[in-house]
């Protein structure tokens, strides 16, 4: 059962461990007394079948209104609840330096307001995106087409691995391959090929920075055949080598 710790006046947090393997997914609601975040997610490392293992988590934030009118500017109006976003690396991230922080006292409750804030930014893009007025892109005035965009990027998501080339992510999520490229710039301000480059190297630091696996083991598993491209991909995006990060 969620339990949950106030961080600062309108502000909670709650965390619970899962003996069950449970699906991730990220999801919005909006109350009378505010905004709920809810994030449901596995580690990496959860592989074990023991029944005393962990193998998922759930954390939760509470924003009450009286502490989101600090932000006015951010419009919370427009967030629609949304239930069981896919969970981009990003996101991840934040999940992991949350469970494995060690903050304590002041610092930890200004560790994880700044964290809750990262977050529910992260929801503030998806609802961006989905907004999008797409002036220059008239076919995503259209709903189902908006749609087959925002299926395109749930399926990189879950692909990353091997990410589909343009072709196979157009026949997949049933839209034109101009179509395609033209609507996921718009809606995400990113080529589909910068997109899948980046969540690449954000999933290649959260394993290179959560688990054991070598530089090369890492760059397998996000679909690299070459240890100098990925590190070279890696720096570029990250700033550093892998290398680099796994000796920090």
């Amino acid at each position: 059962m969620l339990m949950h710790e106030q961080i600062k006046p309108g502000l909670s947090y709650a965390y619970e461990a899962q003996f069950t393997q449970l699906d991730s997914f990220a999801g919005l609601t909006k109350k009378e007394s505010g905004v709920e975040i809810l994030f449901q997610f596995s580690e990496p490392e959860c592989k074990s079948d023991s029944v005393d293992e962990v193998k998922s988590k759930r954390i939760m934030f509470n924003f009450d209104h009286a502490y989101l009118a600090a932000y006015s500017e951010f419009d919370l109006t427009k967030l629609d609840d949304q239930q069981k976003l896919s969970l981009c690396c990003n996101t991840q991230m934040i999940l992991h330096e949350i469970e494995h922080h060690q903050f304590k006292g002041l610092f930890r409750k200004m560790f994880l307001e700044s964290k809750a804030l990262s977050l529910l930014l992260c929801f503030h893009a998806n609802q961006v995106a989905d907004l999008n007025d797409c002036s220059s892109c008239k076919f995503l005035s259209r709903p189902t087409e908006k749609d087959k965009i925002m299926k395109a990027k749930e399926i990189i998501l879950a692909n990353l691995e091997q990410a589909p080339t343009i072709i196979e992510l157009s026949l997949m999520a049933g839209i034109n391959q101009c179509y395609l490229k033209k609507g996921f710039k718009e809606l995400f301000g990113q080529t589909v090929y910068d997109f899948i480059q980046q969540q690449r190297m954000l999933k290649a630091k959260m394993l290179l920075t959560t688990t054991d696996l070598s530089v090369g083991e890492v760059a397998e598993t996000i679909g690299f055949s070459s240890g100098s491209n990925f590190s070279t991909a890696f720096k570029k995006l990250v700033g550093v080598f892998p290398s680099e990060l796994v000796q920090n």
